[in-house]
């Protein structure tokens, strides 16, 4: 469903946690309650400073990881444990969690993609018996960069768990590669459903590699990493030809916007 909210009212939320995931990368966990759906996303402000379009990255409980690549999340990377933060939302059209139940699900993402990923991750971990099963694929840039690690560690027995790196050292005794080298052997089972988020070369590379297993573009559902400025359709920041992707998205449909990577 379109979130049609017009609303800017902030509230205050103070930050329960901060855990330093990689390099420039933070979680916050937030001690709020709000109602939403995992793929949507919340505005982040610092006051003074500006506001900043971040994923929630958990569910139920809010949380949201960001990396420090301008004024705002620099202001962010400043607040610690105890400080209070703008938060506004929650925005956005979430994974299609009720249409995809009873079907085998494909989590693909790289690097900082695996922050709307993980809220659904999350989510199926509390409704196990919705799904036939979740298979995860995630690309990070060196060990060092692999975000949630000490979860992910927790998830191998729960879902069927595929790590690579792009660059390992000696720690690392698993696959090297891009994400797409996990899914070489990978055999599509049936009534499948992916959802993938990441930079737009892995975008394009992932849904080549799943449309070669047989998976149709209506059935590979993209969450996009676009800079939105006020989340509600006004400022027009965030289009991508006729579409807002703070009110059409950040969710959609690889047959909706294939086009647009081509």
């Amino acid at each position: 469903m379109k979130n049609t909210s017009s609303s800017y009212d902030v509230e205050m939320v103070e930050i329960k946690e901060a855990v330093d995931e990689a390099l420039d990368i933070r979680t916050f966990v937030l001690d709020k309650k709000m109602d939403f759906r995992p793929g949507q996303f919340v505005m982040v402000s610092a006051l003074g400073i500006g506001d900043a379009a971040i994923s929630l990255s958990s569910y139920p409980d809010v949380q949201i990881t960001f990396r420090r690549v301008g004024n705002v999340t620099n202001a962010l990377f400043r607040r610690g444990v105890g400080d209070k933060i703008g938060i506004r939302g929650p925005y956005g059209k979430p994974y299609p969690t009720e249409e995809v139940k009873g079907r085998n699900i494909i989590l693909v993402s790289g690097g900082c993609g695996l922050a709307p990923i993980r809220s659904f991750v999350r989510y199926f971990l509390n409704n196990k018996g919705e799904f036939r099963s979740v298979s995860l694929f995630f690309g990070a840039r060196n060990p060092s960069m692999m975000l949630y690690k000490d979860e992910i560690l927790s998830w191998k027995d729960q879902l069927n768990l595929n790590l690579t790196v792009d660059q390992a050292d000696s720690s690392w005794k698993g696959n090297v590669g891009l994400v797409t080298s996990l899914m070489d052997s990978y055999q599509l089972p049936e009534n499948a459903v992916a959802m993938f988020c990441g930079p737009p070369f892995m975008i394009k590379s992932v849904s080549e590699a799943l449309s070669k297993k047989g998976l149709s573009d209506d059935n590979m559902i993209v969450s996009l990493e676009r800079n939105m400025k006020c989340g509600v359709g006004k400022c027009g920041h965030c289009t991508i030809e006729e579409k807002f992707v703070c009110l059409d998205g950040p969710v959609f449909r690889w047959s909706e916007i294939k086009h647009l990577h081509d």
